[in-house]
């Protein structure tokens, strides 16, 4: 087990950082406290581990060469830029995809979307509507609306019963686009802000 290099989003801090094995203590039959990796040997084929983040120093439980990570970490971090509820919308995204659950992170990309039309000012209530006000007073431009009409449509397959799958290969997908439409409206401007003010410049 010491020739193990995992890498990975750690679950709980959300940074790039290696895994390293945990010890455990433990105390001898005469009193002293000992040291030795945290790990479990059910059977043969069977390894459980725990491993650390070197970042934020949180657990992780890890079978054999990886197989199986508990908690999953998380496919990128988040970008602190985004504000809340959008933010939140996003991580709970995330954490859906990491488990397999392709639907929830389709519906939670899309509410993403929907969070971000109801802070940007749309008063409709349906989210299609709502797109359409922010095109129309040219707050999204044609892409940022085509982006977010496809993961509207997903969103739509995943919330109400029929016969469309959510692949993996979607939600990725999807994931991808409600993440880089709220770079575009909330990440891009507060860098732009910030690297204005550093210059003495004024929006």
């Amino acid at each position: 087990m010491n020739d193990i290099d995992l890498t990975m989003f750690c679950p709980h801090c959300q940074k790039h950082t290696s895994i390293q094995i945990a010890n455990a203590r433990y105390q001898g039959q005469y009193g002293g406290w000992y040291k030795t990796p945290a790990i479990w040997r059910k059977d043969d084929a069977k390894e459980w581990w725990i491993g650390i983040c070197n970042s934020c120093h949180e657990p992780v439980l890890i079978l054999n060469q990886c197989e199986v990570i508990f908690p999953q970490g998380l496919p990128s971090p988040t970008d602190n830029n985004i504000p809340d509820p959008m933010r939140t919308d996003l991580i709970e995204a995330k954490i859906c995809y990491a488990v397999s659950a392709y639907r929830g992170c389709a519906v939670l990309a899309g509410r993403s979307i929907q969070s971000t039309c109801i802070n940007k000012g749309a008063k409709k209530a349906k989210l299609v509507d709502q797109l359409n006000e922010l095109k129309t007073t040219g707050t999204i431009t044609v892409d940022l609306f085509e982006w977010a009409n496809v993961v509207r449509w997903v969103r739509n397959d995943a919330a109400h019963p029929n016969e469309n799958q959510v692949t993996k290969e979607d939600a990725e997908d999807i994931l991808k686009l409600a993440e880089q439409f709220l770079h575009v409206i909330y990440v891009a401007p507060a860098i732009a802000k910030e690297q204005k003010a550093k210059k003495g410049k004024s929006l």
